[in-house]
């Protein structure tokens, strides 16, 4: 039934599907990662994102106040872009891997088709929170005029960085198979 591709894996005779060999520790592994893009969350709200140095003044913002200033430019879209990809999915992702992870552990009523759902499509969106650190750093690489005007990362881009890289490691290293073994 089974033919033997390597130590790890094999491959199905009849539908030709690889049966990978399960990951060790995955919940522990992708809680802990989960916990800590958590902790890195916080100075990725608090701190500032990007540092605009214009006429020798600096002028740090932060996430929510971004979001703020383009509201107040009338930048609905770009406002809407930013609150959504930078708040509002990191939060989902972060809320749901927790309650993911819990569940298994703490018994809750929900079927485990919503779970894999759920799951699938955390890690479908993960990737698009990504998006603030990426104008950040086109903003920083293309604009360079020494005092005169220039732009920086700041901490939080950091914090918030990591913390992205850290729930889509534990996501990825979330072993789905858990969720049928209750």
């Amino acid at each position: 039934m089974y033919e033997k591709e390597n130590f790890d894996d094999f491959v199905c005779t009849q539908c030709n599907h690889i049966v990978r060999k399960r990951i060790k520790n995955s919940l522990q592994s992708s809680l802990a990662l989960t916990i800590c893009a958590i902790l890195l969350y916080i100075p990725a709200m608090i701190y500032p994102i990007m540092e605009v140095t214009k006429l020798g003044v600096k002028i740090e913002s932060t996430i929510l106040e971004g979001v703020v200033s383009f509201l107040n430019y009338e930048s609905y879209f770009i406002a809407f872009v930013i609150f959504t990809a930078s708040i509002v999915i990191p939060m989902i992702k972060l809320i749901g891997l927790l309650f993911i992870f819990t569940s298994l552990k703490v018994n809750v009523k929900m079927s485990k088709n919503r779970k894999i759902f759920m799951f699938k499509f955390i890690e479908a969106i993960g990737k698009w929170s990504m998006i603030d650190i990426y104008v950040v750093a086109l903003l920083a690489s293309i604009v360079q005029l020494d005092e005169i005007f220039n732009i920086k990362g700041g901490i939080a881009a950091t914090s918030f960085a990591l913390m992205v890289i850290l729930t889509m490691i534990a996501a990825n290293r979330f072993d789905t198979r858990i969720i049928w073994d209750e």
